[in-house]
């Protein structure tokens, strides 16, 4: 009589994995795969090269007029941009990247003041992260548009206690929230020093 085998359980083949190593895993896994995109984007702008260099050809032997073409590229071109926008392609990381523990030059804004006036602004602007970011999992990115920080359906930043008007990562917040100066932004401010807001702010508010 044959010896019963029994076939290992998932626990037998492999280590138990604590949520911080699977989440490291998944982590390095998208990294990968968007670093992978870049390059296939590097391929698209060498064939989009080929292309140019063949319809210069096109209009030099007379087979195809210039206006014939900039009418056919407007129309594909409005096509494209939605389709781009619908499908959540491209990645954003922050270039170069800086060790948000050691960046200096936060500028001497008393946000704490200018939050009635500005309503937080800054806080509904797009933010790339950086791999720093990733890789300690605190900074939450959006899924369908990595890597820019989070934002609720109110498009303020996920990490805005808006009760509070503050940040609930301040700490680990990124880069370039950090470094975010709006004195001298035409969207917020027309009068940094006297705290009178831009015509444009309300912009801001609408996307």
């Amino acid at each position: 009589m044959s010896a019963l085998v029994t076939m290992p359980t998932v626990q037998q083949r492999r280590p138990a994995e604590t949520t911080e190593s699977l989440r490291s895993d998944m982590v390095g896994g998208v990294l990968y795969c968007h670093d992978r995109a870049n390059a296939n984007t590097s391929k698209t702008l060498e064939v989009t090269a080929f292309a140019y260099a063949l319809i210069e050809l096109l209009i030099e032997k007379e087979l195809l007029t210039e206006t014939e073409l900039n009418e056919r590229k407007s129309q594909v071109a409005a096509r494209l941009v939605e389709k781009f926008k619908d499908e959540a392609m491209g990645v954003m990381l922050q270039k170069p990247e800086i060790n948000k523990y050691e960046f200096q030059g936060a500028p001497p804004i008393d946000c704490e003041n200018r939050i009635p006036f500005c309503k937080a602004a800054c806080c509904r602007m797009r933010v790339a992260l950086s791999k720093q970011d990733l890789e300690e999992g605190v900074v939450l990115w959006d899924l369908a548009h990595p890597y820019l920080i989070a934002r609720g359906a109110d498009g303020y930043c996920s990490h805005l206690d808006c009760q509070n008007s503050s940040c609930t990562i301040y700490e680990k917040r990124p880069v370039p929230c950090r470094g975010y100066d709006c004195r001298n932004d035409p969207r917020i401010w027309a009068d940094f020093e006297n705290k009178i807001v831009s015509p444009e702010l309300d912009k801001l508010f609408d996307a």
